[in-house]
């Protein structure tokens, strides 16, 4: 019992004085974890949130979150639940019920330390969980880092896991002893999921043969995570970079021995986890191919390759919608357009859009679709298509471009250019300029 108060105080203690949640689900493990945690002596009960994620996939579930929220009025701690939709995240993202659940529970976390409420979130993983994270990766062909398993502190996603080096015997003598009651998850015998199978069927017909398996995995995991940081130190982080809503990696990061490493970096943007050895390398590959070359990662993540370099982004859903023009502001899924009168031509009057307003007289503004004709100012008639090769325009950007239109005809590729047809000239009178509210390109 000392072992597991010793190690939760280890944690702890660099936490003194900020505001901790404890993720509760009343299990066994999570239960241990909270009454180690006010037990330990290195935080104040006030500064405390036990959270509950209900789930919602058990007949069970809210009786659990009712036992978690008397076991929190009984103890005098702050106490906060959240329920939340599995199967519509499986049907809105095709995950798993098990990746679903994860997904979405560590989301409220992520809230909840976005928002300030909290400094930091606890979670009750334990030796075996770890054991199991590290199989089920490499059973799905994960590189070296799904080989590292969980950490007892994750400083760049404020998480902490006290309980990472205790086994479940540790935890099962820690309750006994201290008479604590909790409630059973009954799907955890059910070997449907991945995690599972692993624990009751994989483990332990391993351990029959080798004692100590669970441990041995666990050092090594220990070992992965050593050999990864000194390996991401070697990077030049300058070489990933922000270009709206993608991650992008220069060319000439990917030609060594730490491709893979690159973009494994900048997979974490969007915090992907189960990312296969072959995936990491089919990406990295994209450096050698044609421009436009693209390769799924999960989560609906893609990889694609640019002028220079590869992106990594998640495409939005297509919009149909056309919306008749106005003067003043403009609105086409969540992007704004200005269209504004003004005699004063922009320095630039091709890109800054200075327009001649009669020409637009009766145009929609809406995204590209096929068969879309452009003529560019001052220049000759030619698809839309090969006129954003021709600018080299990344294929990822193409369909969040603005467009104005009569038909099939572009008048403007807002914040791009103007179309020779729809040019201000000596003779117009109706003068305006067409500005969108962010850098298209």
């Amino acid at each position: 019992m000392d072992g597991i108060l010793l190690k939760v105080a280890s944690v702890m203690s660099r936490y003194a004085g900020k505001r901790i949640a404890v993720g509760v689900s009343g299990g066994r493990d999570s239960v241990c974890l909270l009454h180690a945690v006010l037990n330990c002596g290195a935080v104040d009960k006030a500064d405390i949130l036990v959270v509950h994620v209900n789930h919602c996939l058990r007949d069970s579930a809210d009786s659990d979150e009712l036992f978690v929220k008397e076991f929190c009025a009984r103890n005098g701690l702050a106490f906060r639940a959240f329920r939340v939709d599995v199967y519509g995240e499986c049907a809105k993202n095709g995950r798993t019920v098990e990746q679903a659940a994860r997904d979405l529970r560590y989301g409220v976390f992520g809230a909840l330390i976005g928002s300030g409420d909290v400094d930091a979130v606890l979670t009750a993983h334990h030796a075996l969980d770890n054991a199991e994270s590290v199989l089920m990766h490499l059973f799905r062909g994960a590189g070296l880092d799904g080989l590292c398993g969980m950490s007892a502190v994750d400083d760049e996603r404020k998480l902490a896991r006290p309980l990472i080096n205790v086994f479940p015997r540790e935890i099962d003598e820690y309750v006994k002893l201290n008479g604590l009651s909790y409630v059973t998850d009954e799907t955890n015998f059910c070997d449907d999921a991945d995690r599972n199978f692993i624990r009751l069927n994989v483990i332990p017909l391993i351990e029959k043969r080798y004692l100590g398996a669970v441990r041995a995995v666990n050092e090594l995991a220990g070992e992965c995570r050593d050999v990864c940081a000194r390996l991401d130190a070697e990077l030049d982080m300058s070489r990933i970079a922000r270009d709206g809503d993608a991650v992008t990696i220069a060319d000439d990061a990917l030609d060594g021995a730490l491709a893979s490493r690159y973009v494994r970096r900048a997979l974490g943007e969007f915090s992907l986890v189960d990312v296969t050895r072959e995936q990491l390398h089919r990406a990295a590959a994209l450096a050698h191919m044609r421009t436009g070359a693209t390769v799924d990662m999960n989560n609906g993540v893609k990889a694609t390759r640019e002028y220079g370099r590869i992106a990594l982004y998640i495409p939005r859903p297509e919009c149909d919608t056309a919306v008749p023009l106005k003067t003043g502001a403009n609105f086409l899924d969540g992007l704004a357009v200005d269209v504004a009168r003004s005699d004063a031509l922009p320095k630039n009057v091709a890109r800054g859009c200075a327009v001649d307003l009669a020409a637009l007289d009766g145009a929609v503004l809406r995204f590209r679709r096929d068969g879309d004709m452009f003529c560019p100012f001052g220049g000759k008639r030619k698809k839309l298509k090969q006129y954003f090769i021709d600018k080299k325009i990344e294929k990822r950007k193409r369909d969040r471009i603005p467009l104005i239109c009569k038909g099939g005809e572009v008048l403007v590729v807002v914040g791009v250019e103007v179309s020779d047809g729809a040019k201000q000239t000596d003779k117009t009178v109706d003068k305006a300029v067409v500005t969108p509210r962010w850098r298209t390109v």
